[in-house]
């Protein structure tokens, strides 16, 4: 979206600064200070250190003066021996605040670090035959032991770091960009909630790269190994070149490991191939370099400290204009506290957080540019939940942007926690997972423009929050997220209320290009409102997970802990009672999506409606315009503001401020303008084609079926598997084994179905009635001359046990009325299988038995032994998605 930015000064109650209140007395800091001098412009002081305790004494003297102290730090190179800590004793009032700032039009550089010299080419032949033929020549050495530089840290995160003409340098690794993929993990698979994992990390690697690193003192790798939103390094343990495989120690991922996971090795000499490119030797403490450019012409600087500015418990004290930089960890911390802004800051080349915040109250970032941090950008978190006491922190005006370079996800751009922060007009973009992310009660994310997030990671949110009923009261409104897709651009989401979360509003927000836009994942008492979707697949997704195959996570003692977080707040008091429906949430359904209102949006492209059939009963749907022509001023230069005959305005539509989102001009911006790179879209890979849907003839029974659990040859046509249906694809279409077989008939009244079911005799059956749990088949179907017909779905199991289940989206009195009209029967005929019948009456299912139609139909069995999911047709998703399986068509 083209935004014309509105010149805007923040006011001085923001600051925390008023008209009168200047200082009255100003101290001087530069390069070629003396800490012995006096402090003045004439005698300035050499470090910050030096100027806080000047203010120590001045305040032990008689106090501060009216309009406080001003710190006027002049430009050049501050490299800390130590953090500047500031304490309650350092604190400023709102009549006499202390402000650090740079003098005017200086660029004041605060280093964490300490700038390596001494650089000298490799000319040690061990080396030189380690290194790739390209880089010999290219590599410097520096002896970071003989300049005092003697702790490293690990490979694993939160070590040293390099930065060259102060831009972060990358640990030597292949590939050089993006990453391998395993072939084929080694070892048996286990059970990891609806899939195969592997708990051991060792697996088989493609080509012959990997042999390279044997020799190699302490190899890593790095991968995303189950989940798209989970990622973890490990060190090496083993590589084996002639079995080509590659096992890491311990710990092991917590997930565990699967087949086709994307990782990359680093930490390798061997792999300093490109310009850019450094490793360290921490025996010797030697450092390798391979500059992009002659060193005459910036600085290598290795980070040292670990924070550079801490506050605790402080003040009314500013930090402004500062360039801060080359911390391990954070840049600034504060705890506690009252008043405190970071104002105009650069804040980058960081192994931790630009700022973070805990506790205290009213604390503000305003106006910084933050990037290359190692992990997230602004983070605040403060208030009082039992008592819903805000703690007004805020981060406005603030671009954050390339950051989660060392921990790659949960690591947002701005994250929000405790009680009524707010963040506005923030640009957020280009990182690898989330934008922002949220947690508690009354919080307002409020003008940003957010893009180009999520880029290596799926089902992920480029605003995320999840998984409890009492984070209430939250706003998202008038943002605007584009250009948002995910890891191959296999879907991320724009908004994430996952798990169950509860109340939240989105209003007036603008989507444009993004994958599941809006989604609320089995919530309730959430707002989706007033917004414009653009292209977006789907915009809006609402699903019932909490009583579907989410269930067994959030029940009361499950893994999401739902009514213990509850529990934790007198959420039936007051002022909890303020949020509709809580108090009584546990007497009305909690695990239902209730009370949830898609109104007044604008849908147009893409495809709008990703609510499953099980949700949309529960959810209010009104006016709604859905691929109308709503007349944008300017959508093919993405400008969405509507024009003033907007057919939008006659059903209620609100005029959204898209001129007031994003970053706005004002002295107190660290930089403007500013510029920002829209990352192209990725491209999914392309499906497998899969044909068209097969047809599956149901023939005339040639005698009577007597349900009873024993397959007769005479009932199900000689048992000939030519003639059955075969259930053998896994959910992608995969062909697997051991396969099962069902023979289908019917008489003009019923469908009858009979299964045989082979499975490995090495592993048991697992017998009781628990889909997804344990061993059991599934019949799906749904009449397509039925407009609107629900999906039935059947499940049996070995012992006899069957069920009719909703979760398709029929509504319970018809899943009862379907279960009233089917007969189960089953048996276990030997450790390698056990087979089933079915005699379901089809004018119960709203199926004409005179002249049935061809039904939507798929038949699946769930195997234990190998954690498979078998189908007649795999779906690429539920088992139970009949359009996307097959057809049974009944012969007359």
């Amino acid at each position: 979206m083209r935004l014309r930015h509105s010149t805007m000064t923040l006011t001085a109650v923001m600051l925390g600064i008023t008209a009168s209140a200047r200082a009255a007395t100003t101290l001087y800091v530069a390069p070629s200070g003396n800490d012995t001098a006096g402090g003045t412009r004439e005698a300035p002081f050499a470090t910050l250190q030096r100027a806080r305790d000047e203010i120590r004494r001045i305040k032990k003297a008689g106090g501060l003066p009216q309009g406080g102290v001003t710190v006027e730090i002049a430009g050049g190179v501050y490299e800390l021996a130590k953090p500047l800590e500031l304490t309650a004793e350092d604190s400023g009032t709102a009549e006499a605040p202390v402000v650090y700032r740079a003098r005017q039009g200086e660029t004041v550089r605060v280093l964490g670090g300490n700038v390596v010299t001494g650089f000298k080419p490799v000319t040690e032949p061990a080396v030189l035959d380690v290194l790739a033929p390209g880089a010999r020549g290219k590599v410097l050495q520096a002896d970071l032991k003989a300049q005092g530089i003697t702790d490293y840290g690990s490979p694993a995160g939160g070590g040293m770091e390099l930065f060259f003409q102060t831009k972060p340098m990358w640990l030597s690794r292949w590939p050089n960009e993006g990453f391998t993929k395993i072939v084929e993990m080694v070892g048996e698979p286990e059970k990891r909630d609806r899939s195969m994992t592997y708990k051991v990390g060792k697996w088989v690697y493609e080509g012959d790269r990997p042999a390279r690193w044997v020799k190699e003192k302490d190899p890593w790798v790095h991968g995303y190994w189950f989940h798209d939103w989970a990622e973890q390094r490990h060190a090496i343990k083993e590589i084996d070149p002639v079995n080509r495989t590659l096992e890491v120690k311990p710990p092991y991922h917590n997930y565990g490991y699967q087949n086709g996971k994307w990782y990359y090795a680093y930490n390798l000499l061997s792999e300093i191939d490109a310009p850019g490119e450094w490793y360290l030797d921490r025996e010797t403490g030697v450092l390798y370099f391979y500059p992009p450019a002659p060193l005459k012409d910036g600085d290598a600087v290795v980070s040292v400290l670990p924070k550079l500015i801490t506050f605790a418990d402080v003040l009314h004290v500013t930090v402004q204009g500062l360039l801060l930089e080359a911390a391990r960890g954070t840049a600034i911390e504060m705890t506690g506290g009252e008043t405190n802004r970071v104002l105009g800051c650069t804040l980058r080349n960081l192994g931790g957080w630009g700022v973070r915040v805990s506790g205290g109250k009213d604390h503000g970032v305003v106006g910084c540019d933050l990037y290359g941090t190692g992990e997230g950008g602004i983070a605040l978190s403060g208030g009082d939940r039992k008592t819903l006491t805000p703690a007004g922190h805020f981060a406005d005006n603030n671009h954050v942007h390339h950051y989660a370079r060392i921990q790659r996800v949960y690591r947002p751009g701005i994250t929000l926690s405790g009680v009524g922060c707010r963040a506005t007009h923030n640009l957020i973009d280009n990182a690898p997972h989330m934008g922002m992310g949220f947690g508690g009660n009354d919080h307002v994310i409020e003008l940003n423009e957010i893009h180009s997030v999520c880029y290596e990671s799926n089902d992920a949110g480029a605003i995320y929050t999840g998984r409890d009923w009492s984070c209430r009261g939250n706003v998202i409104r008038n943002n605007y997220l584009h250009h948002i897709n995910g890891f191959e651009g296999r879907g991320c989401v724009g908004v994430y209320l996952d798990d169950g979360f509860s109340s939240a509003d989105l209003v007036g927000n603008v989507f444009y290009k993004v994958t599941r836009a809006a989604m609320i994942g089995g919530g309730r008492d959430n707002a989706i409102e007033n917004n414009v979707f653009v292209d977006c697949v789907p915009a809006v997704h609402l699903d019932a997970r909490g009583v579907g195959w989410a269930n067994r996570y959030i029940v009361p003692n499950g893994g999401w802990q739902m009514q213990e977080k509850l529990a934790a707040f007198p959420y039936q008091q007051p002022p909890w009672t303020k949020y509709p429906h809580l108090t009584n949430i546990l007497d009305d359904e909690p695990y239902l999506p209730k009370y949830n209102v898609v109104a007044r949006n604008l849908f147009v492209g893409g495809k709008w409606d990703g609510i499953q059939k099980e949700a949309k009963p529960l959810v209010t749907l009104t006016d709604n315009l859905i691929d109308a022509d709503v007349k944008f001023v300017d959508a093919e230069r993405a400008n969405f503001q509507l024009r003033d005959d907007s057919p939008a305005f006659a059903v209620g539509f609100k005029r959204i401020p898209v001129e007031k989102i994003g970053l706005y001009q004002d002295d107190n911006r660290a930089s403007w303008p500013v510029t920002h790179e829209v990352r192209p879209l990725q491209t999914p890979p392309p499906k497998a084609a899969r044909g068209p849907a097969p047809t599956f003839r149901v023939a005339k029974s040639q005698k009577p079926v007597t349900v009873e659990g024993t397959l007769n040859p005479d009932e199900w046509f000689g048992l000939d598997e030519k003639k059955a249906m075969t259930i053998g694809e896994g959910v992608g279409s995969e062909k697997l084994d051991p396969k099962s077989y069902a023979w289908l008939s019917w008489d003009g009244e019923y469908l009858y179905v009979g299964m045989r079911n082979l499975v490995d005799p090495k592993h048991p059956l697992k017998t009781e009635p628990q889909w997804g749990e344990n061993d059991a088949v599934e019949i799906a179907l749904s009449n397509p001359a039925t407009k609107g017909a629900s999906i039935y779905v059947l499940r049996g199991y070995p012992k006899g046990q069957f069920e009719s289940s909703p979760e398709a989206g029929a509504p319970f009195e018809v899943a009862q009325d379907a279960q009233r009209a089917t007969e189960y029967a089953a048996r276990i005929v030997s450790p390698s299988e056990w087979t089933c019948e079915w005699r379901i009456r089809l004018d119960a299912l709203g199926i004409d038995p005179k002249s049935p139609a061809k039904l939507q139909f798929n038949l699946s069995a769930r195997k234990t032994a190998g954690l498979q999911w078998m189908m007649w047709r795999g779906t690429g998703g539920h088992t139970w998605d009949v359009e996307e399986a097959g057809l049974a068509e009944f012969e007359r």
